[in-house]
């Protein structure tokens, strides 16, 4: 049984550590940064395991809190078993708490944990699950904007869920493109248009979606470089290098969603009735097939 962690520990002022004693017991620390310390806890009432976030406001400008106070009024509005899930938001005179859904971990981990590349049939459950939460998210007129493997979750139901909305845009409501005025996102993952300062939509989201299912696979992004100019030249010019074994519906599938040009993109209508999505095929059997197609045409 895991020992409850000291409220003193977390270094709070007295009025944060009330508020928390009360509502709260704190299990483990399972993660920290800039943004603060997150714990694993259970709410003493109901013994429901949480996730809480918790950010002092003592050395943060009023814009970055305003920041996590949009998303938390965001994810307030949203509520689909592919993205986070918001338990309760509160604030004391020194300290922000984000109380989510407890989740098992990252794909970034979850990658590690599998010897750094997945399976085809794998990589197309994921999509799927992840396509159902953007697909939610864009129905609503939001861009994540951040979309990359560690901002996706694995629950403890054992669904994917999208997280970390704090850089997420709400498209004009007649949903022309929107102008770039400073770039949002992990470099890694931007779509060309964003890394342009171009005009975009929700297609951005789609682009990065597709460097992260070719990370599934292949187990590196794309475009790889410890330059920012020389990532934004390649990702913009040079052409993507494919392993010579990738499933061909795979492939045809990613090329769709890595398509420099956005109106050459796939788009939503062209994703729900793509031949990889709804493909029961394994990576076993379609190598299978090869080798037995290869072997028929040997003896004739």
């Amino acid at each position: 049984m895991v020992k409850p962690i000291d409220i003193k520990q977390a270094g709070l002022f007295s009025e944060s550590s009330r508020v928390l004693f009360e509502r709260y017991i704190l299990l483990q620390m399972i993660g920290e940064g800039q943004y603060g310390k997150v714990y694993k806890a259970m709410h003493r009432r109901t013994g429901v395991i949480v996730a809480m976030k918790m950010i002092s406001k003592l050395s943060r400008k009023k814009v970055e809190i305003e920041t996590y106070r949009e998303e938390m009024r965001l994810l307030q509005q949203l509520d689909h078993p592919h993205v986070i899930q918001l338990v309760e938001y509160f604030e004391t005179a020194t300290d922000i708490f984000i109380v989510l859904e407890y989740c098992k971990c990252d794909l970034s981990v979850y990658l590690k944990r599998k010897g750094g590349f997945l399976k085809m049939e794998e990589v197309r459950d994921i999509a799927l699950q992840l396509l159902s939460g953007l697909r939610y998210l864009h129905r609503l007129g939001v861009v994540h904007h951040d979309i990359k493997l560690p901002n996706a979750l694995i629950g403890a139901d054992g669904k994917i869920k999208w997280c970390d909305l704090g850089l997420a845009t709400q498209m004009t409501q007649d949903g022309k493109p929107i102008f770039v005025h400073a770039l949002k996102g992990t470099p890694l993952y931007m779509a060309p248009e964003i890394l342009s300062k171009s005009r975009y939509t929700y297609k951005a989201d789609l682009w990065s979606l597709g460097v992260v299912l070719y990370e599934l696979y292949v187990g590196k992004t794309p475009f790889r470089t410890s330059s920012i100019a020389e990532l934004k030249h390649n990702i913009m010019m040079e052409n993507i290098i494919w392993p010579k074994d990738i499933p061909a519906q795979l492939k045809l599938f990613l090329e769709g969603l890595l398509q420099r040009d956005p109106s050459r993109r796939i788009h939503w209508s062209q994703l729900r009735c793509h031949p990889f999505l709804l493909s029961t095929d394994t990576e076993d059997s379609l190598k299978g097939a090869s080798s037995l197609r290869s072997s028929t045409s040997t003896l004739h």
